[in-house]
């Protein structure tokens, strides 16, 4: 054998030395592809919460120039007065009507990129306002006795929720022309709420014991359901790691899945008096 052909030699993989590599390079993948996702995830989760602090510096402009929160003048009834709060800060986060609204479109909700039917009025939201909350155009100033840092003014919610459910945020009750006993058909179009009293969506009611319990036993809000899956009468978050939240004091936190439900019912009354935080 001559000196270059064993030069060559030595300098040949062998098919197990191969093997190794081809081994130790999947294990590496393996171990940094969880970390990139993790990364991916909380800046897309970022992204959200960003999209709720400014939806909260419309709200407080808004309440800074007419002297109150927009809102509902009847919990349950129709009325001309009726100002859905996505729809009235419109001008106050630099957007219109006639538009398609990225702020209110979550980079996690899986609807949000979905063609309108035909004939329907733009107006997706993959956030939801507090009904409860934002029920009698309310004062900042004396209508949050529990605290505005202690009260959700907005939520997650699925653009298109369920088979038919749509979340609209220029709806109006005057707009419907379904009655209250037909929830499913209230809620193939309704407008951008939770604890909706109209539409039959969970609500927080009395314990006995000075707190409050979710009208349907168990229930806070869906992480990550399918589509298909959306419950319309509670919130849901595309994010595994819980639901962002805005608070009517401006700040945004991140709600866990495994809230108590009487605090996570006890953050939606806005002058219940129940002592329970989420902090």
């Amino acid at each position: 054998m001559t000196r270059l052909a064993q030069q060559h030699r030595n300098r040949a993989f062998t098919l197990l030395e191969l093997l190794i590599v081809v081994a130790i390079l999947a294990i590496l993948i393996g171990l940094t592809l969880p970390a990139v996702q993790r990364v991916r995830e909380v800046a897309v989760r970022l992204k959200g919460m960003h999209q709720l602090r400014q939806i909260g510096l419309g709200l407080h402009n808004y309440a800074a120039t007419q002297g109150r929160m927009p809102g509902f003048v009847y919990l349950d009834r129709r009325h001309e007065r009726d100002e859905p709060p996505l729809d009235a800060i419109l001008s106050y986060v630099e957007a219109s009507r006639d538009q398609k609204v990225a702020l209110y479109l979550s980079p996690v909700d899986p609807t949000s990129a979905l063609p309108l039917p035909r004939g329907t009025v733009p107006g997706d939201s993959s956030f939801a306002i507090n009904k409860l909350a934002f029920g009698g155009l309310p004062d900042p100033a004396v209508a949050f006795t529990d605290g505005m840092s202690n009260t959700i003014a907005v939520a997650e919610h699925y653009a298109r929720c369920g088979p038919n459910g749509r979340f609209n945020f220029h709806y109006t009750l005057r707009h419907s022309s379904v009655e209250p006993y037909d929830l499913l058909g209230l809620n193939e179009v309704r407008r951008a709420s939770f604890a909706d009293p109209y539409y039959g969506d969970v609500v927080p009611v009395p314990d006995g014991a000075g707190g409050v319990r979710p009208s349907r036993m168990g229930a806070t809000f869906q992480v990550t359901p399918q589509p298909d899956l959306c419950d319309p009468f509670i919130p849901q978050t595309g994010h595994p790691a819980g639901m962002p939240v805005l608070r009517f004091d401006g700040s945004v936190r991140l709600i866990t899945p495994g809230v108590n439900p009487r605090a996570f019912w006890a953050a939606v009354t806005r002058d219940g008096g129940e002592a329970i935080s989420l902090d």
